[in-house]
């Protein structure tokens, strides 16, 4: 038995996804094992490849379970330096120097790259798959979504990264009375549509991690900032415009693989010294670029929409 440790976050746990792929590759006849607090363990549990989700409360668990040696491997993929919120206790990082911490992370590389880093596993590049189960699917039926539509996510754990909610709210307005287009937010709490309108819709705190998942692989296009539900978006393979500021004193940091590192499927807007210095018009031309980009190939995230309401 093998197992992978890493508890949260949401972004985080879905960058690694392709982490499970190459333990699978390498351990074929184990039993795969993630260790994740629950509430992120719908992530792994959805992982073809990981066998077994083994709940945590806490950073301190998971290194216990790594020093009782209860797993003929483990990749321990927290950086070094993460401090027990529970109790306090840091990680202390391993291997040669210099070592990832949590003031220097990004300078490492993006976050799957970090993670094999810390683990002390080869490099893996994959980008993130992820495929919202049935039940999930069924559950975003029967909200009733328009085939069409912008869906944002506005609120990261950092304040740092967040954009301001009056430049959200104008452009919320832009996107469904100039461009006339649907906008659906995601999230735990409202930002930028606290109430359902013409052409607005707020979900937040309304769906699980998976099945926000499947409304932004019904999307048409993706807007948020460096949070979780982006990295959704990556592994869902939604088109995006992603607003960013500058992190851990790193003007071009990179937390993605795949379409999202790669800029194929998104447009990552950088600021000056904070991302609440992007403007309005800025972002909506992005937006309008993108809109059009999915229109062009013949707004294939409508068909998907409609396909995924076939009973």
């Amino acid at each position: 038995m093998m197992a992978m440790a890493l508890i949260e976050h949401l972004g985080d746990i879905v960058a690694d996804e392709p982490i499970a792929r190459a333990a699978r590759l390498k351990f074929p006849n184990h039993c795969i094992c993630w260790i994740v607090k629950p509430a992120y363990g719908e992530l792994p549990e959805n992982y073809p490849e990981v066998d077994r989700v083994v709940p945590v409360r806490c950073l301190t668990e998971s290194m216990l379970l790594h020093a009782a040696g209860l797993f003929d491997e483990m990749w321990e993929m927290h950086v070094g330096g993460h401090i027990c919120e529970k109790c306090g206790i840091q990680k202390v990082g391993s291997g040669p120097a210099p070592k990832p911490d949590m003031t220097n992370y990004y300078r490492f590389g993006n976050i799957i790259g970090l993670h094999c880093l810390s683990a002390g596993i080869p490099p893996v590049s994959d980008a993130p798959v992820l495929s919202p189960p049935p039940d999930a699917v069924a559950s975003v039926n029967r909200l009733g979504l328009p085939n069409r539509f912008v869906a944002i996510h506005c609120i990261s754990n950092d304040g740092v990264r967040d954009w301001p909610a009056a430049k959200w709210q104008r452009l919320v307005a832009a996107i469904a009375n100039d461009l006339l287009v649907n906008v659906v937010e995601l999230g735990l709490q409202p930002f930028a549509v606290p109430h359902d309108g013409a052409l607005v819709r707020n979900l937040c705190g309304q769906l699980s991690i998976m099945q926000t998942a499947e409304v932004i692989r019904r999307a048409t296009l993706f807007i948020g900032i460096d949070s979780g539900p982006a990295h959704l978006a990556n592994a869902v393979g939604t088109q995006g415009v992603l607003l960013f500021g500058p992190c851990l004193g790193m003007d071009d940091y990179m937390p993605f693989s795949g379409g999202y590192q790669d800029g194929s499927i998104v447009d990552i807007l950088r600021a000056s010294e904070v991302v609440a210095n992007l403007s309005v018009e800025t972002v909506l031309t992005a937006v309008s670029r993108r809109l059009r980009v999915v229109e062009d190939r013949g707004d294939e995230r409508g068909d998907v929409a409609a396909e995924a309401r076939k009973p």
